[in-house]
């Protein structure tokens, strides 16, 4: 069975038991979701309310345009403890279980490559030093950052690549 790409922001609603076929544009821009439906029923048919969806998520893009790359590899998770983005200590995986004397940590600087895959590298606090490993990771990180261009695509990590099967 052959499925259509999906388009960006928009997406079929056909429920039968609330009597509901229409588009949804759905677009979250800086933490603001906009949200419109538009009904077939009131539109005229399937393929003007899809016209119609398609009018409004462009301009809500052109009014509200995505996050570039970079703004978006700097946004604040709840979860960070270093007080830098992209920036994490970490116990290799192997040494967890072991006491604290045997335990190999690292600093380790993280970021998105443009093909979509995640880059980390570590630097060793036994090498280097706690503070120097840390700075380290940080500096690895802001010129990781500084080489980023474009918009962010928010669909690109949960599309799977397609593998060509030559």
């Amino acid at each position: 069975m052959k499925t259509k790409a999906p388009i960006y922001g928009v997406t079929r609603v056909d429920n039968e038991t609330s009597r509901t076929h229409g588009w949804l544009v759905t677009i979250q821009r800086r933490g603001v979701i906009f949200r419109k439906q538009f009904s077939d029923g009131v539109l005229g048919g399937k393929t003007k309310s899809l016209a119609a969806a398609k009018t409004y998520r462009d301009e809500i893009v052109e009014k509200h345009p995505p996050l570039s790359k970079r703004e978006h590899a700097e946004i604040v998770k709840k979860n960070n403890k270093s007080g830098v983005v992209g920036v994490c200590r970490y116990c290799a995986s192997e040494t967890s279980q072991k006491p604290n004397a045997e335990k190999r940590w690292f600093w380790v600087a993280s970021w998105v490559l443009p093909d979509g895959r995640a880059k980390r590298i570590k630097f060793s606090v036994k090498k280097y030093g706690e503070e120097d490993a840390f700075k380290m990771a940080v500096k690895a990180r802001r010129n990781a950052i500084r080489q980023m261009a474009g918009d962010f695509d928010p669909g690109a990590t949960r599309r799977k690549k397609r593998m060509s099967r030559a």
